[in-house]
């Protein structure tokens, strides 16, 4: 008796995940708006020159002083 092998598990591990999960999503995400708020979400802060502190407090580039990129602002 030879030992047993799991020769090709990994990609039938990753067409698991892809067909069950992964496409199954993103065909949902096409449902309404859902992408474009995604992507609005989490772009929008990396492309902006105004943003919000953990005070919730606005903003901008051109009116602080920043002490470490985006943290630890004050006007």
């Amino acid at each position: 008796m030879k030992p047993y092998h799991n020769k090709g598990f990994g990609w039938a591990f990753f067409w698991v995940v892809m067909l069950m999960l992964v496409l199954p999503l993103a065909g949902l995400m096409t449902i309404d708006d859902t992408w474009d708020r995604l992507v609005k979400k989490y772009t929008d802060p990396w492309k902006s020159d105004c943003w919000e502190t953990a005070k919730h407090e606005r903003v901008c580039r051109d009116n602080n002083q920043c002490k470490w990129f985006r943290n630890f602002c004050h006007e």
